[in-house]
């Protein structure tokens, strides 16, 4: 009977100790810098992918930059981009996923001083038995 009864004891304490393991997503409200962003335009047709551009943008400095201006899941994201000021709609579908007015985009990599994610286009004018997809790689930091 002990033996029973001591493998049941470790096994109720160690469940009764189990701490919440829920991690809190670091918040990405506020000003970010744009380093980098990376665009990809490629077909897809029969499980190959063909890329039709590639475009590499370094951004120095702190001149470019994305402010989300977020409160309860809703809100703004005004971005400063080649001298140019933009504002989109921002709704936070998932902790993963988000939408910059229609346009989805995934967070690959937040942190409390980087920032990354990618948006997914899909081209709405039919080519037969072809995807066009456009995706934009934001690399940013505080």
């Amino acid at each position: 009977m002990k033996k029973i009864l001591v493998p049941a004891l470790l096994t109720l304490a160690a469940c009764s100790k189990k701490e919440d393991t829920t991690v809190r997503q670091p918040d990405y409200d506020g000003k970010w810098y744009i380093h980098q962003i990376v665009e990809k335009v490629y077909t897809l047709e029969d499980g190959d992918t063909a890329y039709t551009r590639y475009n590499v943008t370094d951004y120095p400095g702190t001149a470019n930059y994305m402010d989300f201006q977020i409160n309860k899941g809703k809100g703004d994201a005004i971005v400063y981009l080649d001298n140019q000021l933009d504002s989109m709609s921002y709704e936070a579908v998932s902790h993963v996923y988000f939408r910059l007015d229609t346009t989805l985009c995934e967070v690959t990599r937040v942190t409390d001083s980087a920032f990354q994610f990618n948006t997914l286009i899909f081209d709405g004018a039919p080519i037969p038995d072809r995807v066009q997809v456009t995706q934009h790689f934001f690399t940013l930091s505080r």
